[in-house]
């Protein structure tokens, strides 16, 4: 079986490390990692030069004003993605797992236990902070209720409405699938989502099924200040990130 990392980071190099230093312990491991990276200025580069796995390095330069000119927030992160994914098909592997820059993975079996279940469409649980609180990246419809919901916890393996590119993992299928894409924002006066939320929307239109394993344990590397526009942003001294994970 063929499984890659597809890692989009960008000045994250105090979060990268950490991430890569959890990554390297995984066992299987990945195949190939990709690498999408925006002209970082700190150490990112080098820490994706010495990581010693068999790798590909996808560079590309966002204009600064790149989401006042999108009109969205997600317009850079989209992007990523979407290249991330274009990729991915043009490998072809049996699955694809993105992975956030800020996601600490404890579990060494990792890549067995998120592909064990056979699922086009799986994310795996983390924790965080939204506006209603510190909650899991995900959302899910309630039976008989209108709108949309998260949840502070969750058990085993079960079905959500949407789920966060943060950890993703898609089948060769949903990849080779040109309706499901993260691009183009879903953005217009009647509906408005992240590029994940969106890409998840568009999978369920298309006919997939979104999953959710939540028997895991997944860190979270955020600052404990929530921004309008970057919920995951380091503060300016490097500093204030903290440790989320489930008990």
């Amino acid at each position: 079986m063929n499984v890659i990392a597809l890692i989009a980071t960008f000045n994250h190099a105090v979060l990268l490390e950490k991430c890569l230093q959890y990554l390297d312990r995984l066992d299987p491991q990945f195949d190939k990692y990709i690498f999408f990276e925006n002209n970082s200025t700190d150490e990112t580069l080098d820490l994706i030069k010495r990581f010693n796995h068999p790798k590909e390095l996808i560079r590309l330069y966002f204009r600064p004003d790149l989401i006042k000119v999108a009109g969205n927030p997600h317009e850079g992160i989209g992007w990523a993605r979407q290249i991330l994914l274009d990729r991915a098909r043009r490998l072809n592997p049996d699955y694809a797992i993105f992975i956030d820059d800020d996601i600490a993975i404890f579990y060494e079996a990792f890549i067995d236990q998120i592909t064990s279940h056979h699922k086009d469409v799986v994310g795996g649980a983390y924790l965080r902070d939204f506006r209603e609180g510190r909650l899991i990246a995900s959302k899910w419809k309630r039976k008989g209720m209108k709108g949309i919901w998260y949840k502070k916890a969750c058990m085993g393996f079960q079905e959500c409405y949407v789920t966060s590119a943060g950890c993703l993992c898609l089948s060769r299928k949903i990849i080779q699938d040109r309706r499901v894409n993260f691009m183009p924002i879903i953005w217009n006066t009647e509906q408005k989502a992240s590029e994940d939320f969106g890409y998840c929307i568009r999978a369920a239109n298309a006919g997939y099924k979104i999953y959710l394993d939540c028997t895991f344990r997944l860190g979270h590397m955020q600052n404990a200040m929530v921004s309008p526009n970057k919920p995951w942003h380091l503060k300016e001294d490097g500093k204030g990130y903290i440790d989320f994970s489930f008990p």
